[in-house]
Parts: C-alpha cells; sequence; structure tokens
C-alpha cells in the first residue's frame, strides 16, 4: 500500500522535531540505520499469545506510572502507535484527531487512551530522552510512553513505519488498525468506543470589531484574544520573526500569545473567506494580514465577557450553526490546535513564502 505524505507544518515540524530528538537524540543519522517503512498487508497477522502475550506488556514510564497493561484488564483502552516515519507522514491525523473530537461516555469502566513511540534499538539513549520528555507531554492529549524494545509493534503484529491503532476491551483485542484511517475505520472504532460527535453550546450575542454572531451566521468565525503586545520579531517561524535554536523556540512558541499569532499566520493566506473570518484581538506591530482583521482590544472588551473569558489569552470558534465549536484559554496545545484546523479547514502554522 502506497501513502504520500502531506505538507507538514511548522508547529508539526517542531513537534515532530521534538519527537526525533526523543525517539533518536543522537540525530538523524542515526536513522539511515533503521529499515523503511514495511508493507501493510491486506489482513493482519494473528496475535499469537503463546509467543508473545499483549497483556504481559509493561512499558516504564520514567516520571510518569509505568504503562502495564495487565492494570487495564477491566478497562476499555486504546492505543495510537507512532515512529518516526508516521509521524512525518501524518497517517494518523484523521483517527486521532476524531478521538480527541468524539465524546466518550465515562463511568467505573471508562475508557483510557495512550500514545506509545517506537524508539526500538535506542535504549542506550534512554536518559538522554528523558529530558526532552517535559517538552513533549504538555502538548499531547494522551500519556506518552516511549518503547525502547519494540514491544507494542511486535506483540501486535503490525507493520513498522506506519501508525498503528490498538483498542482492548478488558483483556480482549477488539481491532488492530495499521497507516492511515479511512471513514470506515473511523466509523468502526467510534462504535466500539460508543463515542458520539459533540454536542456545542450555543454562542452568545458577541460584537467583535466588525464582526457579530449576526454577520457569522453561515460561517466558521475564529477569535484569538491575546494578552500581550506582539512584534513580528517575537515569533518564531515567520520571515522577519524570531530566530533562534530549536529548543529555544519551543520555549518562546510556549507563550499563549506567541503560540496563537504564529499559528495564524500562515492560515491567512490560505482560509477561504466566503467561509471563514477571524480577528486577532489585541496589539500587534509588523503584521499585514489579508483576511484575519486586528480588533484593537477596546472594541471586543464585552466579546471576552460574553465567552466567559478572563483577562488571558483566548481562543474561540464559532461554527456556522452559531455554536462554540472550540473554547480555550491560556497555550492551546498543539493536539487542540489540530482541532481548530479541521474547523476552519486550512493546517495552522503552515508557511507560504515564510522560512520554517
Amino acid at each position: 500500500m502506497e501513502y504520500t505524505a502531506r505538507p507538514v507544518s511548522w508547529i508539526s515540524r517542531v513537534l515532530i522535531g521534538i519527537v526525533v530528538i526523543i525517539l533518536l537524540v543522537i540525530g538523524a543519522l542515526a536513522w539511515l540505520f533503521r529499515s523503511q517503512a514495511e508493507e501493510i498487508p491486506e489482513e493482519l497477522p494473528a496475535i499469537d499469545v503463546s509467543e508473545a502475550d499483549p497483556m504481559a506488556i509493561t512499558i516504564p514510564g520514567g516520571d510518569i506510572d509505568d504503562l502495564v497493561l495487565a492494570d487495564l484488564k477491566e478497562q476499555r483502552a486504546y492505543f495510537l502507535l507512532e515512529d518516526r516515519e508516521s509521524m512525518e507522514a501524518g497517517e494518523s491525523k484523521a483517527l486521532n484527531r476524531a478521538l480527541a473530537r468524539w465524546t466518550i461516555p465515562e463511568g467505573t469502566e471508562s475508557t483510557v487512551g495512550f500514545m506509545v513511540g517506537d524508539a526500538q534499538g535506542f535504549g542506550l539513549f534512554r536518559s538522554k530522552v528523558s529530558e526532552f520528555m517535559g517538552m513533549m507531554r504538555p502538548e499531547m492529549r494522551l500519556p506518552l510512553y516511549i518503547d525502547y524494545e519494540g514491544i507494542f509493534y511486535d506483540s501486535f503484529k503490525l507493520p513498522r513505519g506506519h501508525s498503528g491503532f490498538v483498542l482492548i476491551d478488558h483483556g480482549e483485542v477488539k481491532f488492530r488498525h495499521s497507516g492511515p484511517a479511512e471513514d470506515d475505520d473511523l466509523e468502526t472504532v467510534r462504535g466500539l468506543l460508543e463515542a458520539t460527535e459533540p454536542v456545542y453550546p450555543e454562542a452568545p450575542s458577541f460584537t467583535v470589531g466588525p464582526l457579530s454572531k449576526e454577520s457569522c451566521s453561515g460561517k466558521v468565525c475564529l477569535f484569538a484574544f491575546l494578552d500581550e503586545p506582539i512584534t513580528r520579531a517575537d515569533v518564531p517561524g515567520v520571515e522577519g520573526g524570531w530566530e533562534g535554536e530549536r529548543e529555544e523556540g519551543f520555549e518562546r512558541f510556549s507563550r499563549p500569545s506567541i503560540r496563537l499569532v504564529g499559528s495564524l499566520v500562515g492560515a491567512d493566506e490560505k482560509i477561504d473567506e466566503d467561509k471563514v473570518e477571524g480577528a486577532l484581538i489585541g496589539s500587534l506591530e509588523g503584521f499585514e494580514f489579508r483576511r484575519w482583521k486586528i480588533v484593537d482590544p477596546e472594541a471586543a472588551t464585552g466579546a471576552r465577557e460574553a465567552f466567559g473569558l478572563g483577562e488571558g489569552a483566548g481562543l474561540v470558534v464559532v461554527d456556522p450553526d452559531g455554536k462554540i465549536a472550540f473554547q480555550a484559554e491560556g497555550k492551546v496545545a498543539f493536539w487542540q490546535l489540530g482541532l481548530v484546523a479541521d474547523l476552519i479547514g486550512v493546517e495552522l502554522g503552515e508557511r507560504g513564502g515564510d522560512k520554517d
């Protein structure tokens, strides 16, 4: 099965860069010794528990609890598996975002999810890898574990070089998938998880500069509220923006308002203005947007209150039906930006002529 990789956004490049550091540490040269992506068979091989019982898997967590599959026998659990190749190809995007979007029933036997990064053969660098885990985990929706033995891919008979998905219900493997998920795969997973699409609340009446609930009717409207003045020189990843080492850039990109501005710059050139409108509310210097509007905070104080936002940074997306489809305050994590990208139809952080 062939799969064509899609263009990767600057945000994704940063994320991948950190993953690569986590999985490699010693850099790109080490990856030359890894095999190419394996072919995805029409039907995944059967699991032979006498050879390797998946429920006997334990992955050390380091500064978080170990991942012990035997402890999950009274629950429903799913696992998203990634390695360097699958992340660069973006194979898990549709499934990962659906899982983040869906509402999954909660209860005494609630569903839990985990992300496992395959780093087979790199156990020697375990101590160095742990230094970077703190950078990654806050950006992920699910607890992140690193599998230095390659036991997940091996035990669940999944081809390497592709994203993997495994669903276990009370100790029984219910579903396995390798590579990009098609619509029927998503429906199968949704059904097994008893998940539903979210029900969004009605947006209040609001006015943000020239935009209002009435003018946004039938469109997606995005509002990024900033909590500090931002100049172009503050923002990594844009032409004329901040320059420096990747790790320092990531730290800078963790500032809530810089993240919002940096995420929306590239989208300004790509959004369909017949379907999407939006505004950045705050003090901005050195930016000229073609489609996003820049609104003085004084012209949106009522909107902050209407949306229930405090004085910090915040992001709100209203869908064409006048519902609040997304709302967050403070630093918007990378996984949340993926949900916003689906709503506006543009991957956030992508650049046109701007630099990486």
